[in-house]
């Protein structure tokens, strides 16, 4: 099959490779294979690629060379597992795996998937199912957010032009959410359009002095200090001109009340384990996370590190929403396979207004 493989990590023009005749995955009993249409590049896909989490993702299986990249499918199913029920060959599709995307067939576990929206393409399809899990695990399973209780909760979500930032925006208001967004001057027009109540321009204002009394802090952004010594291509986190970290800048912005929450998708648990090592690397995570728990709980808020859950049932939700015309992909540029690089090098720039599309077929 045709597929985008690295042999090397480093960067995107010297390690990605347009293959014709990567193996095509085998499934096992629980697994569908997926004739992919399209599927997206995320700034984890560049991360990746460039060496960060080598350690921790292969631990977890994920890891290892040669690999296939991409964490968004769309597409039919051909294929199925003789343990899989309640999925058809035929049936149109979409997931997060935790890798193989960048290819023509993707295997996935059948409860992971979930029928992609009937009214909308498999290119606009596979902006969604990363970034809406992401959001869906901090704001929902995390923060305790849902479409029942979320009415005039007090969100504030920086970096709202961004993949995950704009679909947590759209999420939030479609459950009647008061959202706070905070982007750069030339995105403040995308932001307003998904609907954000109060738009901060961070090139011009300071948002502690506008913003108070939050309910949720979704940080999308991070410790810079968290990232720093990063030996590779992927920096997070972001400088503060009075030298304060970011989290604790989001957090002055929440009222004092023990349901109030600061949740995170930016936490060092990654890079601690780049660093030490995977068993050393999650000890001395799991201590610097207690600490700040801790600190945060002495102020009067919750703290929450949120990681990435491929669960199907909200995206069933979200196909819903989409379908009511609640929510809507927001796709920066789109470009076919071969192209990766390109599109690897434009998400590195920091600069995509929502996501980035690869078209298979």
């Amino acid at each position: 099959m045709k597929a985008v493989e690295i042999h090397q990590y480093g960067a995107a023009r010297d390690v990605l490779r347009l293959s014709h005749n990567a193996p095509r995955p085998i499934l096992a009993a629980d697994e569908i294979l997926i004739e992919n249409h399209a599927t997206s590049v995320n700034p984890v896909d560049c991360a990746a690629r460039s060496g960060y989490g080598q350690n921790f993702f292969s631990r977890l299986g994920w890891g290892d060379l040669p690999m296939i990249l991409g964490r968004d499918a769309s597409g039919v199913v051909v294929a199925k597992g003789k343990d899989v029920a309640g999925v058809e060959i035929g049936d149109e599709v979409y997931a997060a795996p935790p890798i193989g995307c960048y290819a023509e067939y993707v295997k996935v576990k059948a409860v992971h998937a979930a029928p992609k929206p009937r009214n909308i393409s498999h290119s606009e399809t596979a902006a969604l199912p990363f970034i809406a899990l992401t959001a869906w695990t901090a704001l929902v399973t995390n923060a305790g957010l849902t479409a029942e209780n979320a009415t005039g909760k007090k969100i504030v979500v920086p970096r709202a032009a961004g993949g995950v930032g704009s679909f947590a925006v759209q999420l939030l208001k479609a459950w009647g959410a008061e959202v706070a967004a905070i982007c750069s001057t030339r995105n403040i027009e995308l932001v307003r359009s998904l609907g954000a109540d109060t738009v901060i321009d961070y090139t011009q204002q300071d948002f502690r002095d506008h913003l108070q009394d939050y309910d949720v802090a979704f940080d999308l952004i991070g410790r810079k200090s968290d990232f720093d010594e990063l030996d590779n291509d992927y920096k997070g986190g972001t400088a503060t001109a009075d030298g304060s970290h970011y989290d604790e800048q989001l957090m002055s912005v929440l009222r004092e009340d023990a349901n109030a929450v600061y949740v995170t998708v930016c936490s060092p648990k990654v890079a601690l384990t780049n660093k030490y090592g995977y068993d050393e690397g999650v000890r001395q995570a799991d201590i610097e996370y207690a600490n700040r728990a801790n600190a945060a709980a002495n102020k009067g808020y919750q703290y929450v590190w949120s990681f990435f859950d491929p669960n199907a049932a909200p995206l069933r939700a979200v196909a819903c929403l989409i379908e009511e015309g609640k929510i809507k992909p927001v796709i920066d540029k789109a470009y076919p396979l071969a192209d990766i690089v390109k599109a690897h090098e434009y998400c590195e720039t920091k600069q995509a207004q929502g996501k980035i599309v690869i078209d298979i077929r």
